[in-house]
């Protein structure tokens, strides 16, 4: 006897594997996996009397989302953080430490004080520390930029974290000094990770704020992330994923520092199960656009500078070797043309070991790519993880620094057309991990402050492209398609009913639409307004008792029942 469904969902327009599912309106999940798909009229015996069943009222259903590169460590922690982002002066970034240092304690406040999101690409006045020690006293400030590959720290929290005069640069980072050689309280790159115990001190626990944030990104629709954090984040993360009722899928990628203890453990890539899975080895190629530490391959716009190269590219070929020969994927940071072509050639050079990875190697960015080097991602079997609110937010950067060849700009459409496979992120903290903002981005490339305004719009990507990049993309590159990221029978019970049809809504309102229900493993882990669980199980027996009567009469009517 087929077993009744734990959940039904009808009156839906089922999407999945890059399209509508036709002849389709109703979904059956038992076990947390997806039972059957199909006509109501089809499903209609798997309908017990303790199935919990939604109605769509037309509007689609999709896989679960992905967040294919996200920082939720740093996202929990940043929802408590001082919000900076929006400043327009530095005088106005000056004014909300002001006052958070007020409400906080004042300068005697014990824990240093970390806020987050400004940027100064448009402040008449650079940020330094000794604007920040007017308004901060002897208490350790950290602010970090919208990108975060700068820190603004005062004079406090320098000398707490032993930065002075003669500290060197240390590789991959810069400490920005005046004429004089002292430091002036910008730390560039890795130069910001001399602070790191001053921002675990600051930060605390985080067990609690994940949980929160977990409930956020429900809320959203999103069920599984690739994080991209050090060990003390796995530790949270996989707590979070234990269990029989999981809070989330994991993909959790390592950090270049942990190339080394891996590979004496044996580690590989892909290992662990379908809620926690080791990803790849993260590598940082360059910096980013708004640092202008983006490695180009010609200078940006009006000058000579070309970015920075956080590893070289001798040495990022000997670590990414490294790495593939011990059965680890790289993920590799890559946002300018220079860094992108560095990245390929090192993973060129292990062109015949890729096959033999668990999991596909990837460039993470790919802001700007060279147009010789668009068909290598394909050739060579590499993902591009891009996040397209990076598009959008920063079209005015782009068009100032890099105007003569934003053709070649988050080219998703160009990496598509060549073969490449494709996978959607937010870059949380940097942007907001709400997909729906995701999804208006690709299909429009507009600010929704500036409609008509459209960065390279040949590059644009219709819904069915974007809703696969969040969806089958990052599956694949988790190793879990087809069981997590489609809506067959037998794949995991992982999937969002939106509250419109997304195919009917204008592109530039996509951005509001937003989940009516989450499931994860076929339990509902988000509601809209949430309901009582009892009545609402009540109210579809009710359904059914009613619908059954209804059948029974009519079958009366018609001599069928007589019997």
């Amino acid at each position: 006897m087929t077993p009744r469904a734990d959940l039904v969902v009808g009156n839906a327009r089922l999407w999945s594997s890059g399209g509508p599912i036709g002849g389709a309106d109703t979904l059956a999940v038992s076990g947390g996996r997806v039972q059957a798909v199909g006509p109501r009229s089809r499903l209609e015996a798997l309908v017990g009397a303790d199935t919990l069943e939604l109605d769509a009222r037309g509007a689609t259903v999709t896989p679960g989302l992905a967040d294919a590169h996200v920082h939720l460590t740093h996202w929990a922690r940043a929802l408590h953080e001082l919000d900076l982002s929006g400043a327009s002066s530095r005088a106005e970034a000056l004014e909300r430490v002001r006052l958070r240092i007020q409400q906080s304690g004042g300068e005697a406040a014990a824990a240093p004080l970390v806020g987050r999101g400004w940027d100064a690409n448009a402040w008449a006045e650079a940020p330094d520390r000794a604007s920040l020690d007017l308004v901060t006293g002897k208490r350790p400030v950290l602010l970090h930029s919208r990108d975060f590959h700068t820190v603004w720290a005062n004079s406090a929290a320098l000398e707490r974290a032993g930065i002075g005069r003669d500290t060197a640069d240390p590789p991959g980072g810069r400490i920005e000094r005046d004429a004089a050689g002292e430091p002036i309280g910008i730390l560039r790159e890795h130069a910001s990770r001399l602070c790191a115990s001053l921002e675990a001190e600051a930060a605390g626990s985080d067990l609690e704020r994940l949980r929160g944030a977990v409930r956020r990104l429900h809320a959203f629709g999103v069920t599984s992330v690739h994080d991209f954090e050090g060990a003390e984040a796995q530790r949270a993360l996989r707590a979070l994923t234990r269990g029989p009722e999981p809070l989330l899928r994991v993909l959790m990628h390592l950090p270049h520092a942990g190339l080394e203890h891996a590979r004496s453990l044996g580690l590989e890539s892909g290992t662990g199960d379908d809620t926690f899975r080791l990803g790849a080895v993260k590598l940082f190629a360059d910096g980013t656009l708004g640092s202008r530490t983006a490695a180009l391959l010609e200078p940006y716009d009006g000058t000579a500078d070309r970015g920075m190269e956080l590893i070289s590219p001798e040495e990022l070929r000997a670590t990414v070797s490294l790495a593939v020969k011990a059965g680890l994927s790289v993920a590799v940071h890559a946002i300018g043309d220079r860094a992108v072509r560095s990245a390929l050639d090192a993973l060129e050079a292990v062109r015949g070991r890729i096959a033999s990875l668990a999991l596909p190697p990837r460039l993470e960015h790919v802001q700007l790519a060279a147009q010789d080097d668009l068909p290598r991602f394909a050739a060579l079997g590499v993902a591009a993880s891009m996040q397209p609110f990076h598009c959008v937010s920063d079209m005015e950067l782009a068009r100032r620094h890099w105007g003569t060849r934003t053709g070649r700009a988050y080219a998703w459409r160009s990496l598509l057309d060549r073969g490449a496979l494709l996978a959607f992120g937010s870059d949380a903290p940097v942007e907001s991990p709400n997909p729906a903002e995701g999804l208006a981005a690709a299909v429009t490339r507009e600010r929704p402050s500036r409609p008509g305004d459209a960065f390279v719009p040949e590059q644009r990507l219709s819904l069915d492209q974007a809703l696969a990049a969040y969806t089958e993309g990052p599956a694949r590159l988790a190793g879990w398609w087809p069981s997590v990221g489609s809506l067959a029978a037998g794949a995991a019970a992982d999937f969002v009913v939106w509250n419109a049809d997304l195919h009917r809504l204008p592109p530039a309102e996509l951005g509001q639409a937003h989940p009516l229900y989450t499931v994860l493993c076929g339990r509902v882990v988000h509601e809209r307004g949430a309901r009582d669980r009892s009545a609402e199980r009540a109210g579809s027996a009710e359904r059914r008792a009613g619908a059954l009567q209804g059948r029974a009469a009519a079958a009366l009517v018609s001599g069928r029942g007589s019997r």
